[in-house]
């Protein structure tokens, strides 16, 4: 996702990488509520944990890290990028 004109991304890579973590997880807990014994299902969770898991904890690590203004601002930054897309 990049604001309009900008070429640039929305998103920085760590918050991209945990927002894609994030839905990929909750898509996943979903599945498992109705799913509990799907052998496909366990794969996909398998695999997630084995090579998304721990980029994604990392990449959590560096915004709980931020500080108040820090998150400040990219909140002002990415709302406003976001406004700006919805009247272009």
């Amino acid at each position: 996702m990049s604001p309009t004109g900008t070429g640039r991304p929305l998103l920085d890579a760590d918050e991209a990488r945990v927002a894609r973590a994030s839905r990929e997880l909750t898509k996943l807990a979903a599945a498992m509520v109705s799913r509990p014994m799907d052998r496909d299902l366990h794969e996909q969770m398998r695999s997630f944990l084995e090579t998304e898991s721990e980029p994604a904890l990392t990449s959590w690590d560096v915004l709980v890290a931020r500080t108040p203004d820090e998150l400040k601002e990219r909140i002002s930054t990415v709302l406003t990028a976001q406004a700006l897309r919805r009247v272009s």
